[in-house]
């Protein structure tokens, strides 16, 4: 018999909500994590997307370092 577990309770059971003083307004924000994508143009002219992950301050989104 399947479980009694819906996707909403499972995302629920895994939130976790990071805080911390933001250095500009000093207030505590949210740090919301993001996906910086960075196009390059190549020497041959075509184009390159470069992903990288980080965290930003929510309310200026300026970047988090612990």
């Amino acid at each position: 018999m399947a479980k009694a577990q819906s996707f909403a309770d499972k995302l629920n059971k895994t939130k976790k909500v990071e805080m911390a003083i933001d250095p500009d307004t000093g207030k505590e924000v949210r740090i919301l994590s993001v996906k910086i994508i960075e196009s390059v143009k190549t020497d041959k002219g075509t184009w390159k997307f470069l992903e990288k992950r980080g965290k930003v301050y929510e309310n200026s989104l300026k970047p988090y370092n612990p």
